[in-house]
C-alpha cells in the first residue's frame, strides 16, 4: 500500500500538450534540399542486450550487470556515430536517470556526442520513482523518454501525450506514451518531424486508442500542405506482415490505409527490427518480428529503406535507415 501511495503522489501527469524547449548546441542551418536521411532506433536502455531475456517478456532478468550495460551504451554511441549521412535520428527508450541502467545519464551522453547535430529534442515518457516489480528484485526508479536529432532549424518543438492508458493501480508504474513533433520551415510550407513509441503489453487497446489520437493530428498538418514524416517503435506490425507470425506473436498490425489513402508505411520487408525477449538472443532459434518503421504523407517519395542488422547486439531492436525525397 504505502508503494502504490507513493505512486500516486509522485505520479508523473503531463499536459496533453506541452511545448519543449530543444536544445540547440550551435546556430543550425535552414532546411535547404529535398533528399534527406532519417534513422530510427529503440535503443533498450542499453539494458537488453543479446545476451539478456527481460522479466516482463517471459524472462527472469531485470536488468544485466553494469559492466554490460556500459559495454552496451558505449556500442550504440559508436553505431550512432557512424551514421554521418544522417540529417535526423529518432531514439527512443533513452534513460534518463534510471537504476534499471545503474544510473547511466544516456541521454546527456548521446547528446554530447552529436557533434553534427545542433538540435536535439526530448520528450519524457517514462518517470516513476520506484517501479515495485517484479517483488524480489523491483525494477526502482526510472526517467527515461524519446530523443530526436536534427540538423537543420527548428522553430517549435512539442511532447503530445497519447491517450489512454493501464487501470489502478498498475498505470501508475507504466509508461505515458507520448509522440514528439518538430516543425522545420521548408520553402512556404513545413516538414513535420513525428518521433513515436507506442504502447506495448496492451491487447491492441490502447495502440487503437494512440492511433486514432495520432491520425487527427497527420491528416491536420498534410491537409495544410505540410510534409510529415513519422518514425518510430510502433508496437504493432506492418500492414501485409505474415499472419503466421502475427499469431505467434499476438500482435495486430497497424490499420490499413493509415491515416488516409496515399500515405505510404516505409518498411524493410526482408528483415526483422524486434526480438523476443524471454530468452537470450539465438540467430535462427529467437523469434523475431518489425516493429520499427516509417509513415510519410502522399507528399514525400521514399527512395530506400534498410533494417541494418546487428544481430540485436545492444538492444532488442534493430536500427532502420530510410531516405526521402521532398516532392514538389
Amino acid at each position: 500500500m504505502v508503494v502504490i501511495l507513493l505512486g500516486v503522489f509522485t505520479q508523473y501527469q503531463p499536459e496533453v500538450e506541452t511545448k519543449i524547449e530543444h536544445s540547440p548546441t550551435q546556430k543550425a542551418p535552414e532546411l535547404n534540399k529535398d533528399t534527406l536521411v532519417f534513422y530510427t532506433w529503440n535503443i533498450g536502455y542499453a539494458g537488453l542486450d543479446k545476451k539478456s531475456d527481460f522479466f516482463y517478456d517471459g524472462g527472469k532478468m531485470v536488468r544485466p550487470p553494469k559492466d554490460r550495460v556500459r559495454a552496451s551504451m558505449n556500442g550504440i554511441l559508436s553505431e550512432i556515430n557512424s551514421w554521418k549521412d544522417a540529417d535526423f535520428i529518432y531514439l527512443q527508450e533513452v534513460d534518463v536517470h534510471s537504476k534499471r541502467s545503474y544510473y547511466i545519464p544516456e541521454m546527456q551522453e548521446i547528446i554530447d556526442a552529436q557533434k553534427d547535430f545542433p538540435i536535439s529534442v526530448f520528450g519524457l515518457n517514462y518517470q516513476v520513482k520506484f517501479v515495485p516489480k517484479p517483488f524480489l528484485e523491483p525494477m526502482g526508479e526510472v526517467k527515461s523518454g524519446i530523443l530526436m536529432f536534427s540538423k537543420y532549424h527548428i522553430t517549435e518543438s512539442l511532447r503530445m501525450s497519447y491517450p489512454g492508458e493501464f487501470p489502478f493501480p498498475v498505470g501508475v508504474f507504466f509508461l505515458n506514451r507520448c509522440f514528439t513533433i518538430s516543425k522545420m520551415p521548408y520553402h512556404d510550407k513545413e516538414v513535420i518531424l513525428i518521433n513515436t513509441h507506442n504502447s506495448a503489453f496492451d491487447g491492441g487497446v490502447l495502440k487503437t486508442q494512440e492511433m486514432e489520437f495520432l491520425k487527427s493530428y497527420l491528416t491536420r498538418e498534410y491537409a495544410k500542405g505540410n510534409y510529415v514524416i513519422a518514425g518510430g517503435d510502433w508496437n504493432q506490425v506492418y500492414p501485409g506482415f505474415p499472419k503466421s507470425d502475427i499469431a505467434q506473436y499476438e500482435e495486430s498490425p497497424v490499420p490499413d490505409n493509415f491515416p488516409e489513402i496515399g500515405w505510404k508505411w516505409i518498411v524493410d520487408q526482408h528483415k526483422r527490427t524486434n526480438r523476443k525477449v524471454d530468452t537470450p538472443f539465438i540467430k535462427g532459434v529467437t523469434y523475431s518480428t518489425s516493429f520499427d518503421f516509417f509513415l510519410v504523407s502522399p507528399n514525400v517519395e521514399a527512395l530506400s529503406v534498410e533494417v541494418l542488422v546487428r544481430d540485436f547486439e545492444y538492444s532488442d531492436h534493430e536500427p532502420v535507415k530510410m531516405k526521402v525525397e521532398l516532392m514538389e
